[in-house]
């Protein structure tokens, strides 16, 4: 079978050169419409063909390399910290809001007593920020010269300052312990007056 198809094959081909020898105008004209054709498919070609310079490649492949870095870097400090690290700046922050509001209790229950703001000491924590850790209001916890009630008054103030935080501290206590001392040495006085000045009126 592919022996008798490869016989036809060649019979036809033959036919065919034969035709086109007796008509060269036929053969002309093909040739003609072949050249005119490749001759469009080149100014098309031409004419849709897009060149991209090397400064322009360079920048789309930065684009893109910044886009998968994007993708692929952490979007804070936070996430580049150990769970151990994390943790501490957790246990950072609840200290921090815990001493800013001890100290703020001092500070408005102390009113004119408060000689100045709250003082902070700080730690820094993993991530970089400061965290308060230790505060200190100062208080005027004097006596008031000659006026024995005027520092009752004010030690009992000093003593509501003192204990003012939720949890005192040692040192808010002692605060607190040194004002109920002067107070008990101001009501002393006072007696101490009180009784002069009826001995004196008798």
């Amino acid at each position: 079978m592919i022996g008798n198809i490869s016989s036809i094959y060649t019979q036809i081909s033959l036919a065919v050169t034969n035709v086109t020898a007796a008509n060269p105008s036929m053969n002309n004209g093909k040739s003609q419409d072949n050249v005119i054709a490749q001759e469009e498919n080149k100014e098309y070609s031409q004419s849709t063909r897009v060149t991209i310079s090397e400064e322009a490649l360079n920048k789309l492949k930065l684009e893109k390399e910044s886009k998968e870095t994007d993708k692929t870097s952490p979007t804070s400090g936070i996430s580049q910290l150990s769970s151990e690290e994390s943790q501490q700046v957790a246990e950072l922050k609840s200290r921090d809001q815990e001493v800013r509001t001890h100290e703020m209790a001092h500070v408005m229950v102390g009113g004119s007593l408060v000689r100045k703001g709250a003082s902070y000491q700080y730690q820094t924590g993993p991530d970089g920020q400061r965290y308060a850790v230790g505060g200190e209001v100062s208080i005027d916890s004097s006596a008031v010269s000659g006026d024995p009630s005027a520092t009752i008054t004010k030690m009992q103030q000093v003593k509501r300052a003192a204990l003012a935080p939720a949890e005192p501290s040692s040192q808010d206590r002692a605060v607190a312990a040194a004002a109920a001392q002067t107070e008990a040495a101001a009501r002393l006085e006072l007696l101490q007056q009180s009784a002069e000045s009826t001995i004196t009126e008798e």
